[in-house]
């Protein structure tokens, strides 16, 4: 087992470098394997764009620079290596949270929700594409109305967990937050669904405890409220007395680098630092799928997102800047969110999945559910 990596480096030198534009494409042989299959579909460097992009958009799309870190970094988290970075594989995935639609209560909106589930894994499907759905009201739907839409959601190769929802307020009974995500794991589990892992559970109480002790191997979808588990002093100020998920509802930690490879806790105090034998798994997320171009520009989500061409242009941003940062001695995760309470345009989606196959056949990225991505962080460790 790996128990101790070198220090991370602080990466300052390794920004995407600038591409001439559409029509002014670099030397074949100054391209990365990735931008040489993006020229080949004719996203880049022909002078022509793919369907999603307007002939006004592309130039600005081939020209875009993504400028390095500036900012030191903001967690002792496991991300050193010796490798070279910009050259390693992104595991790419997406976490689809299933609530807002009253499953338990209602049976027309089970089966539109559980309808809605299925369209969106055959979507994905035809692109070799992996979802991870982190269930909460659909667990009490199956229940109550039949139709194990979660079951066959896990035998069609996608992933299965548990989106808690709990531990989000400061008068919450730090006691009882163990029993209630055993609970939620172990009725997801009646459906014959193998669960290892859970989101919706930071909280103001040790969450990275709870979710041990109620049988967790992995915990997603991490957001700025769980600081307030840490002393206050080590809260970041702008984060310090947050009342609830949702008023600190910011991916955390807010460097991409730092989220970019999964970590190991030893408490809720102190999550930030990797400890090789803690017993929890961090994977942490990036944007919503719905918000991307609101976050990359630091727009208000609070007034609502609505899923457009920038969007597909904000995940494709974060993809490359992914790839600029991953090494080829990591595991490097990227996965977005989505709430399927909001459906999301169909046509809009897979031109997003059309957008990343480049990046797929050039061997860069590889689609993964959040369960292969801790599977294959415990294979490196012991490797």
């Amino acid at each position: 087992m790996k128990t101790s990596r070198p220090p991370r480096i602080l990466l300052l030198s390794f920004g995407l470098a600038t591409l001439a534009g559409c029509f002014g494409p670099r030397p074949i042989a100054t391209l990365p394997a990735t931008e040489l299959a993006i020229q080949a579909t004719g996203r880049c460097g022909d002078g022509k764009c793919l369907e999603m992009e307007s002939n006004a958009n592309c130039p600005a799309d081939c020209g875009r620079t993504i400028p390095p870190s500036q900012a030191p970094p903001s967690a002792s988290l496991p991300a050193a290596t010796t490798g070279a970075p910009g050259s390693g594989i992104v595991y790419l995935g997406v976490m689809v949270h299933l609530e807002g639609w009253n499953d338990d209560k209602n049976q027309e909106r089970f089966a539109a929700h559980a309808a809605q589930v299925r369209g969106t894994a055959d979507l994905f499907g035809k692109y070799g594409a992996k979802l991870t759905f982190e269930s909460k009201e659909v667990t009490d739907g199956i229940l109550r109305w039949g139709d194990n839409v979660l079951l066959e959601m896990q035998e069609r190769g996608h992933g299965v967990g548990v989106h808690a929802d709990l531990g989000g307020s400061p008068s919450t009974d730090c006691a009882g937050l163990a029993p209630e995500l055993r609970a939620e794991r172990e009725q997801l589990e009646s459906l014959g669904v193998r669960v290892r892992h859970v989101s919706g559970n930071v909280s103001h109480c040790d969450w990275i405890a709870a979710t041990i002790d109620a049988g967790y191997s992995f915990t997603t979808g991490i957001v700025a409220y769980g600081v307030m588990s840490m002393p206050a002093a080590n809260r970041p100020p702008e984060f310090r007395n947050c009342k609830s998920p949702s008023a600190c509802h910011d991916v955390f930690p807010p460097e991409l680098e730092d989220r970019l490879h999964p970590w190991r806790p030893a408490s809720g105090t102190d999550w930030l630092t990797h400890d090789p034998n803690g017993q929890l798994v961090i994977l942490a997320s990036a944007q919503g799928i719905a918000c991307a171009q609101e976050e990359a520009s630091g727009g208000d989500k609070m007034k609502g997102c609505l899923f457009e061409q920038a969007d597909i242009q904000a995940l494709m941003d974060v993809l490359d800047q992914a790839l600029e940062l991953a090494a080829p001695d990591q595991v490097n995760i990227l996965y977005f969110s989505w709430s399927l309470g909001s459906p999301l345009d169909p046509l809009l989606l897979e031109q997003w999945l059309q957008a990343v196959e480049p990046y797929v056949h050039a061997g860069r990225v590889q689609w993964k559910t959040l369960p292969e991505m801790y599977e294959a962080y415990v294979a490196w460790e012991g490797g």
